[in-house]
């Protein structure tokens, strides 16, 4: 920065000179810091600073803050008008500044500045009149331009011709350019009704595109892979738990029924026998064959005393059909001393039945069953918990059992019913509707022929068959298929055309442009057989 200080009535004045790159905060630095008491600072044409009026704001209220007098030097018209509004003074240059009457005002009166820009300007004491007193210059007579016609309005009790000169000649002007508006005006409606209008209607080719790509649907990926063709996936999955049953397919001829009958009980005491319930009676001979009592009996205290029970075997099945005679044994030995005991008639009713045999095969086969009946039951609860656009292979679902018993659990134990509790995760791969749809459209786009455009109307696409599953990453194939339009430019086609016969601007466009038919050109009213050189009377239509 460059300063220079001069002096007014002791006050003085002093000027600043700005750097292109200097900001609001450096100005009132050089404010704060200057010695005189009015300030000229020189803004450089290329110091874009001043150009805001906030900036103008700030610096004017560091000048007051600082107690000084500022004034700036600016060929800038927006800084001046800017300045303007704000109040702070502006000047061309700083000799003008100088000469001003307001800065001997601001730097301390008439007398005292003239005397000390006296001072100032006169090295050798000779005393002259400083250029900030003298008279202003008068008006030059300068030459004006012809004035435009003046249009009086007629106006009752009052004439035009006590208007302001200015007034005069800007009323002229928009008497002017009215009367130029209203010329234009009815040139574009002769053009309108009279210029003919020239119509092409085309129909540009069409063409099938389809293409199949095989992609996957990684959940390890975060982002489309349009190299690898892979997509985002999610994993998701439920537990479950769940009991199935089914009928043992083998079956085996099975003791059923119990054998039944009654026996007679002999006291070989002189005082009475109590024989409780369910007192265990056998044959003697061949295969013991063993009996409870089913009732309460008691023998009178006399010898060779009886009394009659019914009884039945333990073990279900034929075995238990004995011949009279042959229960003949009493177990306990307490009470074998004091009763015998014989059945008088033989026993009946032991009989077979056809019963179910538990195997391996029929575990296996439950176990599938209830596999299928949690596979479809997950499926039904993941896709109802689908976001919305996703969709779930189902060759992608596994289920993951964790538990299972079975009921009864042996191989070869006789039951009607084999039963199975079994708890399992149900596992699946979602995937995103949308990134597969993305992928398909960017593959059906590269096989787009060059000027051609897709329909978003037409475009279809289909996942057709999923190809395998590795590690839940879904591996399917899917088909892209659309329909694109051959892009016409409705200027291009009026450049070309405009001012040609009708007939060569068909021939033309059916060159120049793939069109599905001949192209229609027509011209109204058709005075020169040709379409009208200008653009905006030629109408295209392109029939997608």
């Amino acid at each position: 920065m460059a300063e220079r200080q001069n002096t007014l009535s002791g006050r003085g004045f002093q000027t600043i000179h700005l750097e292109v790159d200097d900001d609001v905060p450096v100005m009132r630095d050089r404010l704060e810091w200057a010695e005189a008491g009015c300030v000229l600072m020189v803004v450089p044409p290329r110091n874009r600073v001043l150009r805001s009026q906030v900036n103008l704001k700030l610096l004017a209220r560091h000048a007051r803050n600082a107690s000084r007098t500022l004034a700036l030097i600016t060929s800038d018209p927006q800084v001046v008008d800017l300045s303007r509004e704000t109040g702070i003074v502006t000047f061309g240059s700083v000799k003008r500044a100088e000469r001003s009457r307001w800065l001997a005002e601001s730097a301390g009166g008439p007398a005292d500045s003239a005397a000390s820009l006296e001072a100032a300007g006169s090295p050798g004491g000779t005393p002259e009149v400083p250029e900030a007193m003298l008279p202003e210059r008068p008006l030059k007579d300068v030459p004006r331009p012809r004035r435009l016609p003046l249009f009086r309005l007629p106006s009752p009790g009052r004439e035009l011709t006590g208007l302001h000169p200015v007034g005069r000649r800007a009323l002229s002007a928009t008497g002017f350019l009215v009367l130029l508006v209203l010329l234009a005006a009815m040139m574009a409606v002769v053009v309108v009704f009279t210029y003919p209008t020239g119509q092409v209607r085309l129909q540009p080719a069409r063409q099938s595109i389809v293409t199949d790509l095989v992609m996957r649907a990684n959940p390890q990926a975060d982002r489309i892979d349009y190299a690898t063709l892979d997509i985002p996936a999610r994993l998701v999955q439920v537990e479950l738990r769940d009991t199935g049953q089914i009928v043992p397919t083998s079956s085996d001829e099975m003791p059923t029924e119990k054998a039944q009958g009654v026996v007679t009980f002999i006291n070989l005491s002189d005082h009475a026998v109590a024989i409780p319930m369910s007192t265990t009676v056998n044959t003697s001979s061949g295969a013991t064959v063993r009996f409870i009592t089913t009732l309460t009996a008691t023998l009178l205290s006399a010898v060779n005393a009886t009394t009659p029970t019914t009884i039945i075997a333990v073990d279900p099945g034929p075995i238990g059909n004995v011949a009279a005679g042959q229960i003949n044994n009493v177990p306990d030995p307490v009470l074998a001393r004091q009763v015998t005991v014989i059945n008088e008639a033989a026993t009946s009713g032991g009989d077979v039945a056809p019963a179910g045999v538990v195997t391996r095969a029929d575990k296996d086969r439950l176990w599938a069953i209830v596999l299928q009946q949690f596979y479809q039951e997950g499926y039904d609860q993941l896709v109802a918990d689908l976001g919305e656009q996703e969709f779930i292979p189902p060759e992608s679902v596994v289920v993951l059992p964790l538990e299972g018993t079975f009921d009864p659990s042996l191989d070869g134990e006789v039951t009607d019913m084999l039963r199975l509790e079994m708890r399992a995760v149900v596992r699946g791969t979602a995937v995103a509707g949308p990134h597969a749809t993305q992928l398909a459209l960017a593959a059906l786009q590269a096989e787009v022929p060059e000027g051609y455009r897709l329909d978003p109307a037409s475009l279809e696409f289909v996942m057709e068959e999923v190809v395998g599953v590795a590690e839940q990453a879904v591996i399917f194939r899917m088909r892209a298929s659309g329909t694109a339009g051959a892009q016409i430019d409705a200027d291009q086609v009026v450049s070309d055309v405009r001012g040609l016969p009708t007939e060569e601007a068909q021939s033309l466009l059916s060159q120049r442009f793939p069109l599905e038919g001949e192209p229609a050109v027509t011209v109204e009213p058709d005075w020169l057989g040709r379409l009208p050189w200008l653009s905006f009377r030629i109408e295209v239509t392109v029939v997608e």
